[in-house]
């Protein structure tokens, strides 16, 4: 299933566009994000900026969404404006899709006059077309002001052919509740298995990441197509529910990760630490794969969705932590502007103690000491880190 903007008939809801509010917006926004928790293998969810929503099944079926939202919530009533313009809008769709087969749902938070008239007849699961009809052109005539929007897209509603009407009522559907947007997303949170007490964090993050991702795209002018991978892997979602469930990542794996050899080695910012810390080439080697290692073992949990952008940025501010409290304690008492023999031995006494000595723990979980290695060579890689005393003024 596709879930994505309704690009081909993008000129009919631009038109919509100034009415809506910021609130409107966020509402739309948590409504994606539902369809999105709700995607299956091979789904795909889409957005453009401040449309609503458009569903295609793997088969071709083509589900239009027509997210309206309101602070008040008054009810939709026989005449209201959003009901009308919104079936204008379908009504050009249609015309454009073809014969595709179709279905239109009017999401909304409002609830549903009771009165008898066109709301009541649309929300029958089967739909008495005539009566429809009649009661539309009951409508137009009664309606005073013949020049407001209402009465516009009213009469073109009015004057569709047999075929079009008969299509577009028979597709219709209302999805309405009283229930806030964001208390069905928990709910539908807590179905995966998450804790009653973690459900908000897991909410805060979950929202935050797909948010963030959607703004990103949006920023860098880049369509929105977020498949079921990206959604659950790439965005990291599947890990954000597995630590909710206090699932703790096992890097165990990464013995058994083939190893990883990489090109231009003696061009590499941490190979010309290493070699001043006069290390043999052997050594030096070892060290730079299995940084190279670190980097693609890192990249593989990610891309599987068992490690958060926000996981691997801790790993890496623990690692900063260690190296700053061991260089600096090296160094304290020290002015090395260059390099000697003390000043290698304090470099690479500050070396082996990171290596040898440090564990770098996530989620009461401890990396392997070579996987800890390896990060530590990817910060003086960047450079964010190095051995020497002056390091910043040598590799920099």
């Amino acid at each position: 299933m596709l879930v994505s903007l309704v690009g081909y008939h993008m000129d009919f809801f631009e038109k919509t566009n100034a009415d809506k509010n910021s609130i409107g917006f966020t509402y739309q926004d948590y409504v994606a994000l539902k369809h999105a928790l709700e995607l299956k293998p091979e789904e795909h969810i889409g957005i453009e900026v401040y449309d609503d929503l458009h569903l295609e099944s793997i088969e071709g079926h083509k589900t239009l969404v027509q997210v309206k939202h309101s602070i008040n919530k008054s009810n939709i009533t026989n005449k209201d404006i959003d009901l009308w313009k919104t079936l204008y809008n379908w009504s050009e769709a249609i015309k454009t899709i073809g014969d595709k087969s179709i279905s239109l749902i009017f999401y909304t938070n409002k609830g549903l006059t009771l009165e008898p008239g066109i709301v009541q007849l649309l929300t029958n699961d089967t739909k008495d077309i005539e009566k429809i009809k009649d009661e539309i052109e009951k409508i137009e005539q009664d309606h005073k002001n013949k020049s407001d929007d209402l009465y516009k897209y009213i009469s073109i509603i009015n004057s569709l052919d047999s075929n079009s009407s008969k299509r577009l009522f028979n597709s219709i559907s209302f999805q309405h509740s009283e229930d806030g947007i964001i208390r069905q997303i928990k709910t539908l949170l807590k179905t995966l298995a998450i804790p009653d007490d973690k459900i908000d964090d897991a909410f805060n993050y979950i929202s935050g990441a797909f948010f963030k991702h959607k703004y990103d795209l949006v920023k860098n002018h880049t369509k929105i197509n977020i498949s079921y991978d990206d959604f659950r892997n790439n965005l990291g979602i599947d890990r954000i529910i597995q630590i909710s469930r206090n699932c703790i990542n096992n890097f165990d794996q990464y013995y058994d990760f083939e190893s990883a050899y990489p090109t231009n080695v003696e061009s590499k910012i941490s190979y010309k630490q290493l070699k001043d810390l006069d290390l043999n080439s052997d050594s030096i080697v070892k060290y730079i794969n299995e940084m190279a290692k670190t980097e693609a073992f890192i990249q593989k949990l990610q891309s599987s969705g068992d490690l958060t952008t926000q996981e691997e940025r801790l790993i890496y501010l623990k690692a900063l932590d260690e190296w700053q409290s061991r260089h600096s304690a090296t160094y304290i008492r020290s002015r090395f502007t260059e390099i000697n023999e003390d000043h290698l031995n304090k470099a690479f006494s500050v070396y082996t103690e990171l290596t040898g000595n440090c564990n770098i723990v996530l989620d009461k979980n401890q990396l392997p000491k070579s996987m800890t290695t390896g990060t530590f060579l990817l910060l003086s890689d960047k450079p964010k880190i190095g051995w020497l005393q002056n390091w910043e003024s040598v590799y920099k």
